[in-house]
């Protein structure tokens, strides 16, 4: 029998070393002032750094050495990261995070949680790559600081920031596929306040999506290229006062169009627009006492058209607020917050229930005694659908010398079904509960003044009611007993002057335990080899990425394993002027990371770049 899984609880993790570098105990010290510096979305926004979470950190400096085109090139085969795409540029892209699926895994853009709730998942095809300062990464459960969703992992993407002074910059860039591609950003700063704004466009001619081999009656073939266009633009604007006092406002809109292979039912071109609003701040410090505070709104609305034609439409809004005292005690800090969600969905489908809200009160501990740093969360949810969850997590980190630390954690996490799961007319369970997360981990780091870093992690997860589908019930989900993975990564890394190389792979064996089968789309072996090297006014670098085959729900239905290589080359002409040619896919691979959906063939882009 043919089950399709909605969930995929497993162990994937990918330890970059270019990204992954643990933190060290002068980090630790990090005061408010340099708060900007700190992963701050392992301490759920607290001003203290934690050594002891898997994290991973793409900076702005690293996305222009590698000539990123979307925030999908970024996170490619990263460490504990997983990505099936659709068919190209625009296309749904679903990220896993240590093997959960995108549902499974929270996304926040400046705090505020993205994604649609309809699909119940936050899609990342139509971010701006242009328009992102860095992106931290946070791998295992974090339900016990940011509530529902948090099983795999959080993503958080910051968009552009000032600094003092004025720094204006553009790039323009053409190349393979009809490819257009150009960005504007100006930023600054003066004293207290600094800002940014900026814009961008891409576009691609694009290549055939989709090649349906499953001989269904409902197969739908048309063999044209499916094109994609992406507007978009963000602001920003941040008030720094005395003693740890700020306010700060920002927005990020994109507005995206593409082509897919559909029917008439379904459609074939789609229109995706999303908006993202959120103010935050924080009050002086008062001796060993700050407030802080953050409201955001989220709105996704994504609208189906065959060939012009109006056929339906989905749209999400969530709405969060959240407020959180920061107590300094002794060497630690403790966070005692609450928060609150709303959801709300407005779709040409008719939903029986269109609305819930959640309310979360979570504390958090973090402290450090000689070699041991210590990190505790624990949280209670209260949902307007499905009632109480309590969850956690205990993170440690031991410094057994300079170079060496032992680090472990435990943690545990829910995830909500979404509402098409619990009322899509004809394929919803109004009964499902909610998938809930154990999962354990035992790692290495190795940190060394020469420049040379390694990681080696294992982890282990169990989930309960796991969300799957099949044809014997109509394909209507059902909750299933429970599944496990196990797995294990290795990282190792070397930076100087001039070189910069890192290196990552992973293991892993996730089954559904109630039928012994594997579960689908997800490889048993990834990794990732960047490598790149600065000659003076010249660079050169290419990475070199790939995956062991994976299975859909039907074992006839193979992705076949593959390796592809990308090469880069850059010219800095003049002060902050950059030319730069990229070239993907070198050996024109044909692959595919979801059942007959395409992937770009050899492809060439050349760019024009000024300032960062």
């Amino acid at each position: 029998m043919p089950i399709i899984y909605f969930s995929r609880p497993s162990i994937l993790a990918l330890a970059c070393a270019s990204t992954l570098f643990p933190a060290t105990a002068a980090l630790a010290a990090t005061d408010a002032a340099a708060l900007p510096e700190v992963n701050v979305t392992a301490s759920h926004g607290a001003p203290v750094a934690f050594a002891g979470v898997p994290e991973t950190v793409i900076t702005r400096a690293e996305i222009d050495r590698l000539q990123a085109t979307s925030v999908l090139s970024l996170l490619n085969n990263r460490a504990g990261i997983n990505l099936t795409n659709l068919g190209g540029a625009g296309q749904p892209t679903s990220v896993s995070m240590w093997g959960m699926s995108s549902g499974q895994t929270l996304v926040l853009v400046d705090g505020v949680r993205i994604g649609s709730l309809t699909a119940g998942a936050a899609y990342l095809e139509n971010l701006p790559v242009a328009l992102i300062e860095r992106i931290e990464i946070i791998k295992g459960p974090r339900s016990g600081q940011y509530g529902a969703d948090a099983m795999g992992g959080v993503i958080q993407i910051f968009t552009r920031k000032g600094k003092e002074g004025i720094q204006p910059s553009f790039s323009v860039a053409g190349g393979s596929n009809k490819t257009f591609n150009t960005s504007a950003n100006l930023s600054g700063g003066s004293g207290p306040i600094d800002y940014s704004i900026g814009a961008s466009h891409q576009g691609t001619g694009g290549f055939n999506a989709l090649t349906d081999k499953t001989g269904s009656p409902y197969a739908v073939n048309q063999p044209d290229n499916d094109g994609y266009r992406n507007n978009s633009a963000q602001g920003r604007v941040n008030y720094t006062g005395e003693n740890g006092a700020r306010i700060g406002a920002h927005w990020l809109g994109t507005n995206a169009f593409n082509d897919y292979d559909g029917s008439s039912f379904g459609g074939n071109q789609r229109q995706s627009r999303q908006q993202n609003f959120g103010l935050d701040g924080a009050l002086m410090k008062l001796g060993n006492w700050q407030l802080r505070g953050s409201a955001g709104r989220n709105i996704d609305r994504q609208t189906n058209y065959y060939n012009g034609t109006y056929v339906s439409e989905f749209n999400s809004r969530q709405d969060s607020f959240s407020l959180a005292n920061d107590i300094t005690l002794g060497q630690g800090l403790f966070t005692l917050g609450a928060d609150r969600l709303n959801d709300h969905i407005a779709s040409s489908t008719q939903y029986t229930v269109n609305s819930r809200h959640n309310n979360g009160l979570f504390a958090q501990y973090a402290t450090t005694f000689d070699a041991l740093s210590i990190q505790a969360a624990a949280r209670h949810d209260r949902n307007s659908q499905f009632g109480s969850a309590n969850t956690g997590s205990l993170d440690l980190s031991y410094q057994l010398n300079p170079e060496l630390a032992l680090t472990g954690g435990y943690g545990t996490a829910f995830h909500v079904p979404s509402f098409n799961f619990l009322y899509y007319p004809g394929y919803a369970n109004p009964d499902l509960q909610p998938e809930r997360s154990r999962t354990a981990r035992l790692g290495l780091n190795w940190n060394n003044a020469a420049g040379l870093t390694s990681s080696l992690t294992g982890f282990r997860t169990h989930t309960d009611d796991l969300i799957a589908s099949s044809a014997s019930t109509n394909y209507v989900p059902y909750n299933i007993k429970q599944a496990q993975s196990l797995g294990a990564e290795w990282q190792v890394g070397w930076h100087n002057q001039d070189w910069t190389l890192n290196n990552s792979a992973t293991w892993i064996s996730a089954v559904d335990t109630s039928t012994g089968l594997s579960i689908p789309r997800q490889p048993k072996w990834s990794g990732r080899i960047d490598l790149d090297r600065s000659l003076g006014a010249w660079s050169a670098g290419a990475t070199l990425r790939g995956q062991t085959a994976t299975h859909e729900s039907t074992a006839t239905q193979i992705n076949a394993g593959f390796v592809t290589a990308d090469l880069r080359m850059g010219y800095q002409f003049a002060k902050n002027w950059h030319v730069e040619a990229k070239l993907a896919n070198l050996m024109d691979k044909t692959y595919q990371t979801a059942y007959g959906y395409n992937q770009a063939g050899r492809t060439a882009l050349f760019t024009l770049r000024y300032g960062g």
